[in-house]
């Protein structure tokens, strides 16, 4: 059987009715959208406290005086943010490396490296917070930073490249031994077959969860 060919009066017909379809479901789901914002506001204004939440948060002479201190704090918290990023992906990237070596001799390494990601994985951000943030001040050590900013990112660093690394690891081995193994049959060292066969198949394989934790790193560092 033969697929029936639409005349150009017919496909001009069957487009303005896809159309006039779209057009129709954009404007009903703009007015369902405005009809539940409206009813929600308006439970939310009919509410007996509302005054005081208005008064309380939404003030706008308030806000207008606070927006300077909001800026600034945003600023802050995009440089801890760009900083905190470059260094989990650094740190959890040779943690997995390192995770991911063969061989008896690289063991100590190896467990060094499960340590430490069993280590800043079990221990609450709130907890590392706490001992990082007034532990190295209180040890008084000669030209060791005791800004509040600085110990924070050095905390989100070592606590998130602990989940990153665990992502590198998972799709450093995701990738197929055999590629690995064709590598080194074409004369590439361990070092040259990671970086340009293993690698690049990895971090495309993490992308998605390596954006959840840098989502969920950015909300952390606010």
């Amino acid at each position: 059987m033969t697929a029936v060919e639409l005349s150009p009066l017919a496909r001009e017909r069957a487009a303005a009715y896809r159309r006039s379809r779209a057009r129709r479901s954009t404007l009903v789901a703009l007015l369902s959208t405005v009809v539940f914002a409206a009813v929600v506001l308006g439970g939310l204004v009919s509410t007996p406290g509302w005054p005081r939440v208005r008064e309380t948060f939404l003030d706008p002479e308030i806000a207008w005086s606070s927006l300077p201190s909001i800026a600034e704090g945003l600023w802050l918290n995009i440089r801890v943010l760009v900083v905190a990023e470059l260094g989990v992906l650094a740190l959890g990237l040779l943690l997995a490396v390192l995770r991911t070596l063969r061989g008896a001799v690289f063991f100590p390494v190896r467990t060094l490296a499960t340590g430490y990601v069993d280590l800043f994985r079990g221990v609450p951000l709130l907890v590392a917070l706490y001992l990082i943030g007034f532990g190295v001040p209180a040890l008084r050590l000669q030209g060791v930073p005791t800004s509040a900013a600085v110990l924070g990112t050095v905390t989100l660093i070592l606590v998130y490249s602990a989940y990153v690394a665990e992502v590198f690891r998972a799709g450093i081995e995701s990738v197929h031994p055999p590629q690995r193994a064709a590598a080194r049959s074409l004369g590439l060292t361990y070092r040259q077959s990671m970086r340009l066969v293993v690698l690049p198949q990895a971090v495309r394989r993490v992308l998605p969860p390596l954006l959840n934790d840098f989502v969920a790193l950015q909300r952390t560092s606010a």
